[in-house]
């Protein structure tokens, strides 16, 4: 039996629900460093950092899982494109680890650091998404 597709399958909705709560984790983060009201921020922060550790980090991990699993099983390195594309995937799991970080300051009540980071935390991961998925369907090199 071909297990390709269905890990294929796999790492798509991981990517996809990983890539949504990065983008709710972004928005909160940049909302939640601008607001004068600490209660409201600290609320708000810590919900989504629950949610984050419950859900978005697990579909980050099985993305990385199942991607490795198809690389092994299929032998598709050292193409270019898909070195490219695993760097690309390493900077999104930094800028996950940095909103993490940046949620659970808020909900500490804590300063917030990388306001430029946290402004372009959106932006950055939606190109990033856009790159990888032209990686892996144009297979350009």
């Amino acid at each position: 039996m071909n297990f390709h597709p269905w890990l294929n399958a796999l790492h798509i909705a991981a990517a996809i629900v990983w890539i949504g709560g990065m983008l709710v984790m972004a928005v909160v983060a940049g909302w939640c460093a601008t607001q004068a009201d600490n209660t409201a921020r600290v609320a708000l922060a810590g919900d989504v950092r629950r949610w984050s550790r419950k859900i978005t980090t697990p579909a980050m991990l099985l993305l990385w899982v199942a991607g490795a699993v198809m690389v092994i099983a299929h032998g598709q390195m050292p193409h270019l494109w898909l070195i490219v594309k695993v760097c690309v995937v390493l900077l999104l799991s930094g800028l996950h680890g940095f909103l993490s970080a940046t949620l659970r300051r808020i909900a500490a009540g804590e300063a917030v650091k990388g306001m430029g980071a946290i402004r372009n935390a959106t932006s950055i991961t939606i190109i990033a998404v856009a790159v990888i998925i032209l990686l892996a369907i144009m297979r350009p090199f």
